[in-house]
């Protein structure tokens, strides 16, 4: 590492907007835009997903007016705090993004990558942010913006009693109208209220749109089990909040449910979390130099092995069944940084997104590389893995979702979208894809067939998302310090908890009874969740 980048990372963190760039060729900061967002001052595009560790001042505390949410439902709401990123809907929200599938794309096979320029030449297409620069070179990503130190968060408890449901579209019987749920009830897009488009009978907003395979959108009118019947929470409560004391870039959940994994700048923390009110890690896994940040962990299945990755070439498998846990394995890819990581079912294979856009695909026995996934001309951002283990699918900053086979090794299709992908989850029963974009949509594609719904209540970009085991249900994360929790998969908001900073990363316990979130304000918050 560079005396350059040592001295960046020393600097204070007021002046942490000044990004990182790893790349020595490209050393100059590309500023993107939304036009309105008052909130974009920390959007600056840098050749890579760099962590941003700048807290700036809240995004506007939570409107405290309390109201049901529905797709339609008026929120009663038009205020917005000072600073808010009103009318952030981003230009391709009424638009559906084209969602082609292409044949092709391929593999490397063999124990050798070819080697890669790490960096993408080309600019990355423009952002679908009206008056973005075209020349986006990949998001900061995490951005950490959006959380003061003690912002406002919603109350620790979103008890069901707080936020009453009312109907979804009239469709409940009455009787059913006091079912009560934890829902936050403020407005996300003002914008999106009147009488053109995104409005149902009664000129009310909505947040939930089927699209069809002709790219014709229509609200989804939600069918009356959407928030009730088995398996299906009413509300998630805070239970306990452990402070790392750096950013919160990765978080994973031991199964049975005992431990919390925690990655930040340097290191991984484990946290016990069966102990009532813990405040201490129960040990500490020094995986990546101090100042570079871990970006994902991975357990085994049979939770005595974690794999990490982050910005640095080297993953590390670690034993966590010793003693004391210790590494027992390096991989080492030709790209500086990863992004993402999956295991396969079998616990025999380990997929990296690299931030070179090449899937890597490891050995986990003889810690070899076996093949190289190539097709994404840009850093490749998230992961998922079918639970059959036969198909991969993985989104990138070039504004691909794709999907690979397995078995045979090469791409099935390509999903293109006019944003850049920073997350996706594939639905543990099938059929259904989520993704989360830059743009703050959140886009629901069947795997087979061309429609999809497109969910509206995020008013940043989309970070992180998973699917709860029984595939019922799943939640995101944003830089708008929200965690939203979604009905699969036309995405009836089931509870929403706004944060006191940009969430990051989140994942849920593998009997849906637990989500943990990661943080930029340097710490996991555990939530029970209450069905």
């Amino acid at each position: 590492h560079s005396s350059e980048e040592r001295h960046r990372n020393s600097i204070s963190p007021g002046e942490r907007e000044k990004f990182r760039n790893r790349s020595p060729d490209i050393d100059h900061d590309i500023k993107k835009r939304k036009k309105e967002d008052k909130d974009s001052d920390g959007e600056k595009s840098d050749q890579e997903l760099v962590v941003d560790v700048a807290n700036e001042d809240s995004v506007g505390a939570p409107n405290g007016a309390l109201s049901p949410r529905e797709n339609g439902t008026d929120k009663g709401l038009k205020k917005e705090p000072h600073g808010s990123p009103h009318s952030s809907v981003s230009s391709n929200s009424s638009t559906p993004s084209s969602s082609k599938h292409k044949e092709g794309g391929g593999d490397k096979g063999g124990g050798t990558p070819t080697p890669k320029a790490a960096t993408p030449t080309g600019a990355a297409p423009s952002s679908s942010h009206k008056g973005a620069k075209a020349a986006a070179l990949g998001p900061p990503y995490p951005y950490l913006h959006g959380g003061a130190p003690g912002g406002h968060g919603m109350p620790a408890d979103l008890s069901a009693a707080a936020y009453p449901q009312g109907v979804l579209h009239n469709s409940i019987a009455p009787g059913l109208n006091s079912y009560s749920r934890g829902l936050v009830g403020y407005e996300p897009h003002p914008s999106m209220r009147g009488p053109g488009f995104g409005s149902i009978p009664g000129g009310k907003p909505a947040y939930s749109f089927h699209v069809s395979a002709e790219g014709q959108m229509q609200p989804v009118p939600f069918p009356p089990d959407a928030l009730i019947g088995a398996g299906i929470p009413r509300h998630a409560r805070q239970i306990n909040t452990l402070a790392h004391g750096e950013v919160v870039c990765a978080v994973t959940i031991s199964n049975p449910t005992k431990y919390v994994y925690t990655g930040g700048k340097g290191c991984v923390k484990v946290w016990d979390i069966s102990q009532p009110a813990t405040k201490t890690p129960v040990s500490q896994l020094d995986c990546l130099q101090r100042d570079n940040y871990i970006r994902s962990c991975k357990l085994l299945p049979d939770g005595r092995t974690l794999i990490v990755g982050g910005e640095a070439s080297t993953i590390s498998i670690w034993d966590l069944a010793a003693p004391t846990p210790r590494i027992k394995a390096e991989l080492t890819s030709n790209a500086p940084a990863c992004y993402a990581l999956a295991i396969s079912p079998d616990s025999k294979v380990c997929f990296s997104c690299c931030s070179d856009g090449n899937i890597a695909v490891w050995d986990l026995h003889n810690q070899t590389l076996v093949r190289q996934f190539q097709g994404h001309t840009d850093g490749a951002s998230c992961i998922d893995i079918s639970s059959d283990g036969t198909k991969l699918w993985t989104g990138g900053l070039d504004n691909t979702v794709r999907s690979w086979d397995l078995r045979e090794g090469r791409q099935l299709q390509q999903h293109d979208f006019t944003s850049q992908i920073f997350s996706l989850g594939y639905c543990p029963t099938g059929e259904w894809l989520a993704v989360g974009m830059e743009s703050s949509n959140v886009e629901v594609l069947h795997c087979s067939k061309p429609d999809k719904y497109q969910l509206h209540l995020h008013e940043s970009c989309v970070l992180s998302l998973k699917f709860a085991s029984c595939g019922k249900w799943f939640v995101s994360t944003g830089k708008d310090n929200l965690l939203n929790a979604w009905r699969t998969p036309y995405g009836a908001s089931i509870f929403q908890s706004k944060e006191s900073s940009s969430v990051l990363s989140c994942d849920i316990s593998s009997d849906d009874k637990y989500i943990v979130t990661g943080s930029g304000d340097k710490k996991a918050t555990v939530y029970e969740v209450i069905y």
